[in-house]
């Protein structure tokens, strides 16, 4: 089986997962270390191709921001990491619904900032909320927040034609130091720290998912009449979900690129992976007591064997034994003539000696 396993890579997995539930039981002979390999390289994967989506949508957006920075967006103070604007701002872009909220306010209350992300979903579902020492990116399948500070210091590991520190006070300074970077580095800073955001986000929401659906198996399980323990439906639950995660996936990638939506489809997510727990247990019983059938009959086959060669060896032993009698009888005759042969010769000894003169005839 490890032999097997080592041989099985990861896009032979996600295909055994998608399309040959006749062969779930594979997965219940592996260590749940494994499913669990397969589960974190299966959201990298996601998240890398999730994010490249959003970035290549993002790149007109960008230039567009730059745009609405350097001619648009009022003065502002930057100093430690913290941003400052005199006047909340609240602006959107039609052509890409985004829109940009601006709160610098020192203690801003999470009802207020709730109260801003339900404006955002409310214009078109993607935005910007600008605070005062972080920024919150807004979609409809995650949010992520990114600190100034950090996000900056990570422009400067990726600007490699310029070592220089990068700092800003001010919008002007700002304007400059955008068209210093230029959008290329930007938007590999900001591929970066998306699929970042996004792994971690997605690892943590998907174990979740990977629970409720295990936790359905093992009851659904139970009620088939087979027995698992949790781990072996843990792994079991992991590649269930795969389908769901494919699907979840590209569902996004096509709201990226045209904003199209499947509704109800977080109701569909977890509906399809309990179909395929429940398909994958019924395969894995209907085997099961195939392979018991099988073991019967070679059970009963073995005994047929071992009656014959019972009854062939009870032959041969009275085969054996008769033979043996016969050899012994032959032997008792070949005996008994022998005895008649030597009385008979003696008797006619006997009779040539009593023929023989004794002298009274003379």
């Amino acid at each position: 089986m490890e032999q097997k396993e080592k041989k099985l890579g990861f896009f032979a997995r996600l295909k055994k997962a998608i399309f040959e539930l006749e062969d779930y039981g594979f997965f219940l002979g592996e260590k749940l270390t494994v499913a669990f390999k397969y589960f974190f390289v299966l959201v990298f994967f996601v998240s890398i191709i999730f994010s490249f989506s959003v970035v290549y949508k993002s790149t007109d957006a960008i230039s567009r921001a730059y745009s609405y920075v350097e001619n648009e967006l009022p003065e502002f103070d930057y100093k430690d990491g913290n941003l400052h604007f005199n006047n909340v701002i609240d602006a959107y872009d039609h052509d890409y619904g985004f829109s940009l909220i601006a709160d610098t306010s020192e203690n801003i209350s999470e009802e207020k900032i709730s109260e801003y992300k339900n404006k955002v979903y409310k214009q078109g579902e993607y935005g910007a909320l600008l605070l005062k020492n972080n920024v919150l990116l807004i979609t409809p399948s995650y949010e992520d927040s990114i600190n100034y500070a950090q996000y900056f210091a990570s422009l400067q590991t990726t600007d490699s034609k310029d070592t220089e520190e990068i700092t800003f006070s001010n919008k002007e300074e700002l304007v400059e130091l955008m068209y210093r970077i230029g959008i290329p580095n930007m938007l590999i800073s900001m591929f970066i720290v998306l699929a970042i955001g996004v792994y971690f986000v997605d690892v943590f929401t998907i174990l979740g998912d990977i629970c409720v659906v295990a936790i359905f198996g093992w009851f659904a399980a139970r009620i088939c009449g087979v027995g698992f323990k949790m781990n072996p439906m843990m792994s079991l639950s992991i590649y269930g979900l795969s389908l769901s995660i494919v699907l979840d996936l590209l569902f996004d990638v096509i709201y990226v690129m045209t904003g199209f939506t499947v509704q109800y489809f977080n109701v569909i997510y977890l509906l399809i992976a309990y179909v395929y727990i429940i398909a994958a247990i019924f395969m894995i019983k209907y085997d099961l007591i195939k392979h018991t059938e099988e073991l019967k009959k070679i059970i009963e086959v073995q005994k047929q064997v071992q009656k014959d060669l019972a009854e062939e060896k009870e032959s041969s032993k009275l085969e054996k034994e008769s033979e043996e009698a016969e050899e012994v009888e032959k032997e008792e005759t070949e005996e008994t003539e022998d005895s008649e042969a030597n009385k008979k010769e003696e008797v006619e000894e006997k009779k040539e000696e009593n023929r023989d003169p004794d002298g009274s005839e003379i």
